[in-house]
């Protein structure tokens, strides 16, 4: 059964190498560090940290919400591991849960994910994010994101 902690140092270092294909191509095409730079920076810049661990708290996801520098605005993300499919109605439900408790901190939850990120897209959507508009990333071969965004009901 999957649970949600905050995360550790020692989340990143096991995540690192186990994060799914999809999430690894996405880094590579925005131009991000690799697997274990990036969870590191979002341990580190997230207001909230939250990693998804099996039964026996190793980490199978972790996600947070980096504040930006314009007020009220957070940047969402998650990175996962295949395993993150034990309990996918859990991981969702709870997945609802955070994302209303990072908007008590932030009126606009926004990011980028690529077009290629199936599993991604469909979270997101579930929860209630809308696609804004195409861009290209910063990354090798230019290739095209979704920009998405989430406002807080007042």
């Amino acid at each position: 059964m999957l649970e949600t902690r905050p995360s550790r140092p020692e989340d990143v270092t096991y995540l690192a190498p186990r994060l799914r294909e999809a999430d690894r191509q996405e880094l590579l095409a925005a131009g991000a560090p690799g697997p274990e730079q990036s969870l590191r920076d979002g341990l580190m810049l997230s207001k909230n940290c939250i990693s998804v661990v099996d039964d026996e708290d190793r980490a199978v996801a972790m996600f947070g919400v980096c504040p930006s520098p314009v007020e009220g605005l957070g940047y969402i993300w998650l990175l996962g591991s295949d395993d993150i499919k034990q309990n996918k109605t859990r991981f969702l439900r709870r997945s609802k849960q955070w994302v209303d408790t990072f908007h008590q901190d932030f009126t606009v939850l926004t990011n980028y994910v690529d077009q290629r990120n199936e599993a991604h897209i469909t979270w997101l959507r579930w929860l209630g994010f809308k696609f804004l508009r195409i861009v290209n990333a910063p990354g090798p071969g230019n290739l095209p994101f979704y920009e998405f965004a989430r406002i807080r009901n007042v």
